[in-house]
């Protein structure tokens, strides 16, 4: 019988992976696991003696604060709603918070209120409540810039996360316009939407300034790989990748993979096994099933190519990685097409000894002669 390596859908699958981009940036650290805005509003003040002893966040931000504070006991019940959301009582938060901005003295008490309410709203996990109680303190207009620019921002994250990627670019892009800022935590979401939105050349070139100010900025220099894979730019985003490695920036395993699954994608599985290697000698790549999958595409290819013992060399590291036997079924499929008739019946009990879809066929193979 002719059995031939099966044509698995991982090959396909895995080339048709594109770079997934790296978690980078101060974005982040406004998310919790559940993908919820956490960034807290600070317990009101009476006075904004304590916002004029730090440095602004904004110093050239076009819009002139307000200038306003609460009442004494607008600030006392605005405390009391702050030390509910901070004991985590948030549907009695996001009610009293309501409630007093309805009957608010000012517009800073109103726009803190809805401030407080509508981090409750995030933390609770409601983050369509959030995008509409943020939405309220910005069009209240009473905070001062540092907290106004914020829950502008936090607007954003919540529209980012409520998969609303165009709402949220226009939020961010109206921050930095009137902010005129450019702290990286702010342009790292701006490249993430703009990734979402299909513009990957433009989140390229905000990673690729990222990258001039800072050249050793690994996280910058990977996703600026990724948004030209994006692209279709495979030569670019390759060089990239390449470039970090020789700049030894590669430091986990998800930038390796990254270049080695680019390798893979542009057929140079020379240079994709030696990325794997360095990966695996460092320790920061582990033998697992995605490694076997990866393995695997380089055995069909070289296999396809005519290489068979290419295609043996990387479905035996493949089987080794693996977690399940369908590697080792291939390999044996290998082994028998080229009359090896005793490897192939050892690859076959190996596959049945890690367990296989196909069981008829390994038996098959186990017993062949």
């Amino acid at each position: 019988m002719n059995i031939s390596p099966s044509k698995s859908p991982l090959r396909a699958a895995l080339l048709a992976l594109s770079l997934s981009l790296v978690a980078t940036s101060a974005w982040a650290q406004f998310t919790d696991d559940g993908g919820s805005v956490i960034h807290r509003s600070r317990k009101h003040k009476t006075t904004e003696a304590s916002e004029k002893e730090a440095p602004a966040k904004f110093p050239a931000a076009t819009r002139k604060s307000p200038g306003l504070t609460a009442t004494a006991a607008g600030g006392k019940a605005l405390n009391a709603i702050f030390a509910l959301e901070q004991a985590k009582n948030y549907p009695e938060a996001i009610q009293q918070a309501e409630a007093f901005a309805a009957t608010a003295k000012n517009a800073y008490e109103q726009s803190f209120a809805y401030q407080l309410a509508g981090v409750a709203a995030s933390e609770s996990g409601d983050n369509d409540k959030a995008i509409a109680m943020f939405k309220q303190a910005l069009e209240t207009n009473g905070l001062a810039n540092d907290e106004h620019y914020q829950v502008m921002y936090n607007l954003a994250l919540a529209q980012y996360q409520t998969k609303h990627p165009a709402d949220a670019l226009a939020t961010l892009n109206r921050m930095l316009t009137e902010t005129k800022s450019e702290e990286p935590q702010y342009l790292d979401l701006k490249a993430v939407l703009l990734g979402q939105l299909d513009r990957p050349l433009e989140a390229a070139a905000i990673y690729e300034k990222q990258m001039a100010k800072n050249p050793t900025d690994a996280k910058a220099l990977i996703n600026a790989a990724a948004s030209y894979q994006q692209a279709g730019d495979a030569a670019k985003a390759n060089a990239l990748l390449a470039q970090a490695r020789d700049k030894q920036m590669l430091t986990d395993a998800n930038q390796y993979r990254a270049l080695y699954v680019a390798y893979i994608n542009s057929d140079k599985p020379k240079e994709a096994v030696a990325v794997i290697d360095e990966g695996l000698a460092k320790g920061v790549l582990k033998p697992s099933q995605d490694l076997a999958n990866a393995y695997s595409v380089l055995a069909q290819n070289a296999y396809a190519g005519g290489d068979s013992q290419t295609a043996i060399d990387m479905y035996k590291r493949a089987a080794a990685a693996g977690t399940d036997g369908e590697a080792a079924l291939n390999l044996a499929r290998v082994y028998f097409n080229e009359g090896r008739m005793a490897d192939a019946r050892q690859a076959a009990q190996q596959a049945l000894a890690k367990g296989v879809a196909n069981q008829a066929e390994a038996r098959k193979l186990a017993g062949s002669k």
